[in-house]
């Protein structure tokens, strides 16, 4: 059951990622935490962060425009470093309430937020780019969750198409900075090759059939469908034992 449950789990967040090109942590890690302690749900979605962002990168090779990706992965970088000292120092307990908290906030920002800003109020938030990839490092070193911030900044910024494309380049090399940092630091994946062997399979799947239909399907009422879901495991990590 609990192979069933996590491939579950697995399927869903990285069809999401193959839909949108970001969100897998939101759901891997508050799910996860119910299976395994919050280091090895944090681990995983770094880990399987990095090997979904290799193939979608490579499905958008031509359209990332690397000039924009590695700055901004830079300030991301740099704020991971400090989140992921915390996260070797903060206790278990604590850490699942915190990402419970974060996953809230963030799931009732995604939940109403409207795509793009014009005129005075786009110009007002255009320099908060780099500030806001070091909050999103910050976060994904400390609970495994860097993309919220960056999403709702690209989305008020940036047409669908482009900050989709980005994003992924962003995401896979922050993915793989976070695995060395959170190996660094020992935080590992606690799991069998078995699962981790039929995880990988499931996310392949996953991806290809959420890259499908990320251009067919409305995407205002699937995010409103995952900010919802969203809402039960983030409350079970603050209020569960």
């Amino acid at each position: 059951m609990d192979l069933l449950f996590g491939s579950l789990v697995i399927f869903t967040a990285y069809f999401l990622k193959g839909f949108s090109g970001f969100g897998p942590a939101l759901v891997i890690i508050p799910f996860f935490s119910f299976l395994y302690d919050p280091a090895t749900a944090i681990a995983v979605a770094a880990v399987f962060d990095f090997i979904s962002g290799c193939i979608l990168t490579y499905s958008v090779r031509k359209e990332i425009q690397w000039n924009f990706v590695l700055p901004v992965f830079a300030a991301l970088g740099a704020g991971a470093l400090f989140g992921s000292l915390l996260l070797g120092i903060i206790p278990m307990e604590i850490l699942k309430k915190i990402i419970g908290v974060v996953i809230i906030i963030f799931a009732v920002i995604i939940l109403f937020q409207k795509n793009g800003l014009q005129g005075t109020k786009r110009s007002a938030v255009k320099n908060l780019k780099y500030p806001v990839s070091f909050l999103g490092g910050f976060l994904g070193g400390f609970i495994g969750i860097s993309g919220p911030p960056i999403i709702i900044y690209m989305k008020m910024m940036y047409d669908k198409k482009f900050f989709r494309n980005q994003l992924i380049g962003v995401f896979l090399l922050g993915a793989g900075w976070r695995s060395v940092l959170y190996y660094l630091n020992g935080i590992r994946m606690d799991l069998t090759l078995f699962s981790i062997l039929l995880f990988l399979i499931v996310t392949l799947l996953a991806l290809w059939t959420g890259n499908h239909f990320h251009s067919k399907a409305n995407e205002t009422v699937f995010n409103k469908v995952v900010a919802g879901l969203l809402f039960i495991p983030s409350i079970n990590l603050i209020f569960g034992s």
